[in-house]
């Protein structure tokens, strides 16, 4: 699915919540400019660069507003099937076949006799991973004036 998130370089989770549906903040992250060396074990893997939010980062809201089922795994444990059908490889995706898919429909199928077929959409980030069942497309809107803020070391409360 191409949306508004394929703009971006990447993605963070902000914040996961339910109001009228599952409701998503992901906020843009950038590649810093300063290449660095990162040491894993006893390999060094150089120039690579980290990513970063910042102030000009951009906030989205994803709202999934009528869904079945979802889960959300740590990105760093996540894996993908080969045998998983999705229509492409951007941050939102629809899939028309997972085991996860599968699992929902054999455990909770009657939702589709009530609201009718559903859809396994995937939101990837950089921190987590979102598996959602839903009968009806999430709706993305850009969430205004109200952007990422750094966290800021407070100055002047530790003295020696």
């Amino acid at each position: 699915m191409k949306t508004e998130l394929d703009s971006g370089h990447t993605w963070f989770l902000e914040s996961l919540g339910y109001q009228e549906g599952l409701e998503v903040v992901v906020v843009e992250g950038f590649k810093s400019e300063m290449a660095e060396s990162v040491m894993i074990g006893d390999k060094t893997i150089e120039n690579v660069h980290r990513v970063e939010r910042s102030a000009e980062s951009r906030r989205l809201l994803v709202r999934f507003p009528h869904f079945v089922a979802w889960q959300l795994v740590d990105e760093s444990f996540s894996s993908f099937s080969k045998d998983e059908q999705r229509d492409d490889k951007g941050f939102l995706q629809a899939l028309t076949s997972s085991a996860y898919f599968t699992y929902v429909k054999e455990h909770h199928g009657w939702y589709q006799d009530m609201k009718g077929p559903g859809v396994h959409y995937r939101l990837w980030t950089e921190n987590e991973v979102l598996d959602v069942i839903g009968c009806e497309a999430p709706v993305i809107e850009l969430v205004p004036n109200n952007r990422f803020q750094p966290t800021q070391k407070p100055s002047g409360l530790l003295r020696g």
